[in-house]
């Protein structure tokens, strides 16, 4: 007759056994963690400030387009919203910024004869190496860059500086930025140098429409780049 022989095995403790599944469960979601982290919210950060941001790319710095005797920090760069509080660009009468009879490349303060606004951005060339800053559309309206002004220094003072001491309407010139010596002398050409910070002072074209205050506004600037940069900002506001 056979005999079966019941023997005993010592098994896994109930408490060692939960350390080991709860040991398990933090391993694998330290793994998912750390995947998700690296492989979907790294995209998520497209800020031009990111520390991620494209080598070949323009940043937007700052901005000014107030109504300011020292727009972007400089003397005598300033616009006029007296009569309309709007970043003006053309009109029909006295009261409504430029008027038929002024010439649109007078400074705006010039009250008997106005001519257009201007805005200020600062921009920052990520890139080691230079680019050319080919034009800037403001609302989809071109301006290019005023080989006149090219050399001078950037003096708004005056009417009779359109084309020399500022850009004419439709135009932009580009300054060094408030930190740099001899910052109010205008670039001889359209380069800006591997990772410098300028200024550009742009004085709108009469081709646009008149920019209400707070109104948002399309920057697109054209470097040479695979794509140019695009940004907004806002009428009557400063941001640097």
């Amino acid at each position: 007759m056979n005999k079966i022989i019941f023997g005993t095995r010592r098994a896994v403790s109930e408490t060692i056994a939960t350390m080991l599944l709860l040991a398990i469960t933090v391993a694998g979601a330290v793994v998912v963690s750390s995947f998700v982290s690296d492989g979907f919210f790294s995209g998520l950060d497209q800020s031009p400030s990111s520390v991620e941001a494209s080598a070949d790319s323009i940043q937007l710095t700052g901005y000014d387009t107030r109504d300011s005797d020292t727009l972007i920090n400089v003397v005598n760069l300033d616009n006029n919203f007296v009569n309309e509080p709007k970043l003006c660009a053309k009109g029909n009468d006295l009261l409504e910024c430029t008027n038929a009879l002024a010439d649109i490349n007078n400074i705006p303060r010039d009250l008997a004869n106005p001519g257009t606004d201007f805005i200020a951005l600062q921009l920052r060339n990520m890139s080691p190496n230079s680019v050319f800053l080919q034009n800037i559309q403001v609302n989809n309206i071109l301006h290019a860059w005023d080989i006149g002004t090219a050399d001078n220094q950037l003096d708004a003072s005056s009417s009779l500086n359109a084309g020399t001491g500022y850009p004419r309407a439709g135009f932009f010139s580009i300054i060094k930025s408030p930190d740099r010596p001899n910052n109010e002398i205008q670039f001889p050409s359209q380069e800006v140098r591997g990772n410098e910070e300028v200024r550009v002072i742009i004085k709108l074209s009469e081709n646009l429409s008149n920019i209400e205050m707070w109104d948002s506004m399309q920057i697109v600037v054209n470097f040479g780049g695979n794509v140019p940069a695009d940004f907004i900002v806002l009428s009557g506001d400063a941001k640097w």
